[in-house]
């Protein structure tokens, strides 16, 4: 993988923290991936595959749009 295209692991740690406090029940999807749990996510997102870089994308997107003030309704 080239450099330009690794994810630094603050931002895997990050992500990974953030999955950490889904409940265990609680799949989520991704796309035409597929449902996944969290302990899946987690494991794609350290081996920086193209559903754990979809995910990271996924999260970055969040938290931009936290700061941004654009808060999602639940």
């Amino acid at each position: 993988m080239s450099k330009e295209n690794q994810v630094s692991e603050d931002i895997k740690k990050l992500v990974v923290l953030r999955l950490e406090t889904l409940p265990p029940d609680k799949k989520v999807s991704i796309g035409s991936y597929g449902d996944f749990k969290k302990e899946e996510l987690i494991l794609h997102v350290q081996k920086e595959d193209a559903i754990g870089k979809k995910m990271i994308e996924i999260e970055l997107e969040f938290l931009r749009a936290l700061k941004k003030g654009i808060v999602p309704n639940e």
